[in-house]
């Protein structure tokens, strides 16, 4: 992989890592709440409706948690580049590095 292609993929995953965040941090208190709403249909019936989440913390945790991995492999990689790899770099007089 040339270190452009993984500077972009570094942006990537970061943007991936950020949204999830949220998600990861609310965890059950957060998006996951269950709700439930009863009502009395007749003497002997209750009619109950309930939100369930359509993805659980578990999945929205390992998502996050492969990302993350992603990102900081990569990061590693890009700085073992950078140690290694010399750049050649001719400035004008008179810019100030």
């Amino acid at each position: 992989m040339k270190i452009a292609e993984a500077l972009v993929l570094r942006k990537h995953l970061e943007q991936k890592v950020e949204q999830l965040k949220p998600l990861k941090m609310a965890g059950d208190q957060g998006i996951f709440e269950l709700k439930v709403e009863r009502k009395k249909v007749t003497d002997e019936v209750d009619e109950v409706k309930m939100q369930v989440p359509k993805i659980t913390l578990a999945e929205v945790t390992k998502e996050y948690d492969m990302y993350s991995k992603a990102l900081r492999q990569l990061d590693t990689a890009i700085q073992q580049a950078n140690w290694t790899a010399e750049v050649d770099v001719t400035l004008d007089k008179g810019i100030a590095v």
